[in-house]
C-alpha cells in the first residue's frame, strides 16, 4: 500500500474478508476454514476439502434484500441525467442497475462510497459543451462510480462532524485480468504515454481532494523498483484539476457515503455478519457430516480367533476380498462384515438442520418451504421484523439519491428537481401473509348445529372473539 490503510477500515477490514469469502462461496479460502487435522494424511485431507461444496445461501439471501429494495422509481430527473440513464457510468449501466450494485455492497459490507466524477472533457464556453453533447459525447457529462468499502483506503476529516476533504482509494488495474471490473480506465483519467513500460500492478491508487477553488483527481500506479525497500514505487498516471468545483459545493467532494445505518463517513456496521458466522458454521457441520456419511459407509472386516498377519504368510500383505475370495483360516477363527452403526451421524443431522433454521432466521425469511412449520405468528413477526430493517434502509437509499441529484446538478449548472417528498420512492411491500378471513358468528353456529365443530370449540372461539376466558363445564 502506498498509504497507511484508515484506522476505521484497518480494525474492520478481518471482518470485510470473511463476508466477502462468503459472498464468493469461499472460493481459494476453504483450506481457511477447513483446517488440516492433527496427524491427517495429506490424501485424505485434499479429498476433505474437495467434497466440501459450500452453499449459496448467503450470496442467495442479499440478493433477495437488493431485489425487495429495488422495486424504486424516480420522481423526476435532471435533464441531463434523463439523457444517459442507460450509460451512468459510462460504462452502459443503467441507473437501476447502479442503485441495485450499491444496495448489495451495502448489504454485504454495511457502507460503499458512491462517487459523482466531473465531466473528462473539459469545454472553453457553455457552447462548444452543448455542440459537444449534440454529437453524443458521453465524456462531456458527469459520471456516476461505485467503490468498495474496502478500497477507500484512507481519508480526512478536518472536524470530527464534518465531510472528508481528502480520500485515497484504489481501483483494479484494467492491465490486469480482473473480473471485478471491465474497464476501470472509465472510472479516471489515464497518462498521455499510457505507461505501457510499467510492469503490471493488480491494482491502481488514486486520491481525491478539494485544493483552493478546485478539486484535484489524481491516478497512480505501482512500478516494479528494486531500489525501493518495498519494491514497488508510485509513478503518477494523470492528473486533473477541476476549477470551481468547490464553490457550488461548499467545499464538499462530490461523494455519498451511503451507509446502511446512516453512519458518519467510514464508520457502519456489518448488517449481516451474523448471518456469515452463520454460514461459515453450517458448511463446517456440512463437512464434517458428509466425512462421517464417507466412513461409515461401507462396513469393516472383523476377524476373531487369530493372532498375526491374515493368510499363510509371516508378513502381513494387502488382502483384496471379492466375490469369489476364499481366506484361509485356522480352526477356530472367523471373518465377517460389520456395519458402522455411527450414532453420532443423527446428531451431526440434527445440529446441521438446527444451523439451518438458524440461518433462515438470521436471514429474516418469513416462510420457506423447508424445516419445521410454523405458526402464524412467528411468521408474522419474523416478517414485521424484515420489513423494519427493509424499511430502515429505504430511507438510506431516499437520501443517498437525492444527495447524488444535488452533486449532479451542482456540476452540470441544472436546477435540483424540487418536486413534492423524495426523489426516489422506494416501495416495500408487508412481508407477512395476508391474514385468512374468519367465519362470522352466525356461521360458527351453524357449523356447531351440524356437528362440524364441537360446543367446547364454539365456547373458546366465543371467548377468543370477546377477550374473555370461556367458564368452565
Amino acid at each position: 500500500m502506498p498509504w497507511p490503510l484508515h484506522p476505521a477500515l484497518a480494525a474492520l477490514l478481518p471482518r470485510l474478508d470473511l463476508v466477502q469469502d462468503c459472498w464468493q462461496l469461499l472460493d481459494g479460502r476453504r483450506a481457511h476454514y477447513l483446517p488440516r487435522g492433527e496427524r491427517e494424511p495429506e490424501s485424505a485431507y485434499r479429498r476433505r476439502l474437495d467434497a466440501a461444496l459450500p452453499s449459496g445461501f448467503f450470496r442467495d439471501a442479499l440478493r433477495t434484500f437488493a431485489g425487495m429494495l429495488a422495486a424504486s422509481h424516480w420522481r423526476e430527473l435532471p435533464a441531463s441525467l434523463q439523457a444517459v440513464i442507460s450509460d451512468v457510468d459510462g460504462r452502459g449501466t443503467d441507473l437501476g442497475v447502479f442503485l441495485e450494485r450499491a444496495d448489495v455492497l451495502v448489504l454485504r459490507d454495511g457502507a460503499a462510497l458512491v462517487a459523482v466524477l466531473p465531466p473528462e472533457h473539459l469545454w472553453p464556453s457553455e457552447g462548444d459543451r452543448q455542440q459537444a453533447l449534440r454529437r453524443g459525447d458521453r465524456l462531456s457529462l458527469p459520471r456516476l462510480a461505485l467503490l468498495e468499502r474496502r478500497d477507500v483506503l484512507n481519508w480526512h476529516l478536518p472536524h470530527p462532524q464534518s465531510l472528508p476533504d481528502r480520500i485515497r482509494f484504489r481501483l483494479p488495474n484494467p492491465r490486469v485480468n480482473d473480473p471485478r471490473v471491465s474497464d476501470p480506465k472509465a472510472l479516471m483519467p489515464q497518462a498521455a504515454d499510457g505507461a505501457s513500460d510499467h510492469p503490471p500492478h493488480p491494482w491502481l491508487y488514486g486520491s481525491v481532494a478539494i485544493e483552493g477553488d478546485g478539486m484535484t483527481l489524481e491516478t497512480n500506479a505501482l512500478v516494479a523498483d528494486p531500489q525501493t525497500p518495498s519494491g514497488w514505487r508510485l509513478r503518477r498516471l494523470a492528473q486533473q484539476t477541476y476549477k470551481g468545483i468547490s464553490q457550488p459545493h461548499g467545499g464538499q467532494l462530490p461523494l455519498i457515503w451511503y451507509a446502511s445505518d446512516g453512519a458518519a463517513f467510514g464508520e457502519g456496521d456489518l448488517p449481516h455478519l451474523g448471518l456469515a458466522h452463520q454460514y461459515l458454521n453450517h458448511f463446517r457441520c456440512q463437512s464434517d457430516y458428509q466425512e462421517l456419511l464417507y466412513r461409515t459407509a461401507l462396513p469393516v472386516g472383523v476377524r476373531t480367533g487369530m493372532v498375526g498377519p491374515l493368510g499363510s504368510g509371516s508378513t502381513s500383505e494387502p488382502v483384496v476380498l471379492g466375490p469369489n475370495s476364499v481366506i484361509d483360516l485356522p480352526e477356530g477363527a472367523s471373518f465377517q462384515f460389520v456395519e458402522i452403526q455411527a450414532r453420532s451421524l443423527t446428531e451431526h443431522r440434527a445440529w446441521l438442520e438446527s444451523l439451518d433454521q438458524g440461518m433462515r432466521r438470521d436471514a429474516l425469511i418469513p416462510a420457506v418451504a423447508q424445516g419445521a412449520p410454523r405458526t402464524a405468528t412467528e411468521i408474522s413477526l419474523a416478517a414485521s421484523q424484515a420489513y423494519a430493517l427493509l424499511q430502515s434502509q429505504a430511507i438510506q437509499k431516499a437520501s443517498m439519491f437525492s444527495s447524488l441529484l444535488q452533486h449532479w446538478c451542482a456540476i452540470t449548472g441544472e436546477a435540483t428537481p424540487t418536486g413534492r417528498g423524495s426523489s426516489l420512492v422506494v416501495e416495500i411491500s408487508p412481508l407477512a401473509p395476508a391474514p385468512k378471513p374468519q367465519p362470522t358468528v352466525a356461521e360458527m353456529l351453524l357449523l356447531q348445529e351440524r356437528g362440524i365443530v364441537s360446543e367446547q370449540t364454539l365456547r373458546q372461539w366465543l371467548g377468543d372473539l370477546a377477550g374473555v376466558a370461556p367458564a368452565s363445564t
